[in-house]
């Protein structure tokens, strides 16, 4: 899957997560994703492992890697939201990144809280945020703008104002916890499906990584297709159009979750699968 991929829409692809990964986790990771054909890479000005990427990236890039077969994403942390201060955490970002732009900028949530005292204030620095990150798509700085953990309604509410419009929507994705109609008004409306704990959050409060991968009916497909429950559930993300962002703590890991563009389940099993859903 070599080739131009930077700038443009988020592919279609398995990328490598990196929440909960110090710096020097992620130099590692990334470095051997790298060799195992990773090229969509996610963190977050929130992880503080912006500059392991960064680090990264360079090295491979020094080794014949092109910016431009990269797709990075960041996020903007909800206390940086608002015109000014989302400009300076992006700039902040590239800077961690060692980057000229970067792919992708979500803000990280809608809001900086969810009880009703907040609502008004949410509202105006979503607006005021996304301004920012509208003028900063502008000069060059971000190719593509996204959300992190929008519903339908903030995207709703997105769409009504913005002068850009998102292309990607970053929300937690697997078969116990299936968002269809979600996915599916992301799809009705252009905007991409970046899935994130697609195994079920291993390292998470309230992980269900280990009942997955014990799933009966996800433990049987694997034997059918020859492939692990983990790559069984990582395909179903591609086959409904979701970009997952598993984490890989070993080479191991890493080669596993990517090596599964040679198997389709039949639409049938990816229905049984959506059909876990809790």
């Amino acid at each position: 899957a070599r080739g131009r991929i930077s700038g443009g829409r988020l592919p279609l692809t398995v990328g490598l997560g990196t929440c909960l990964v110090t710096p020097q986790g992620v130099r590692e990771q990334v470095a051997l994703g790298i060799e195992e054909g990773y090229r969509v890479f996610d963190t977050a000005q929130r992880y503080q492992n912006e500059n392991g990427l960064g680090d990264a990236l360079r090295g491979a890039f020094a080794r014949g890697l092109k910016r431009s077969e990269v797709f990075v994403t960041t996020k903007v942390w909800p206390s940086n939201y608002g015109f000014e201060a989302c400009i300076n955490s992006v700039e902040n970002s590239l800077a961690e990144l060692g980057l000229d732009y970067v792919d992708c900028v979500m803000p990280h949530w809608p809001g900086v809280g969810d009880q009703p005292r907040f609502a008004a204030k949410n509202k105006q620095l979503r607006q005021e945020t996304w301004r920012a990150l509208e003028y900063l798509k502008r000069v060059g700085r971000v190719k593509q703008l996204g959300c992190g953990n929008y519903n339908r309604r903030h995207l709703e509410e997105l769409l009504s104002f913005a002068q850009i419009k998102p292309t990607v929507n970053q929300f937690e994705v697997h078969p116990y916890n299936a968002r269809v109609d979600l996915v599916q008004y992301c799809q009705d409306h252009g905007i991409r499906v970046n899935s994130y704990s697609p195994l079920g959050g291993k390292g998470n409060q309230g992980q269900v990584t280990d009942q997955l991968l014990a799933d009966p009916l996800l433990q049987r497909l694997g034997e059918a297709y020859g492939k692990t429950p983990a790559q069984v559930i990582l395909r179903w993300h591609l086959q409904r159009g979701l970009t997952p962002i598993p984490k890989g703590s070993s080479r191991a890991h890493l080669h596993e979750n990517i090596d599964v563009f040679d198997f389709e389940p039949s639409a049938a099993d990816v229905a049984a699968i959506t059909a876990l859903d809790r």
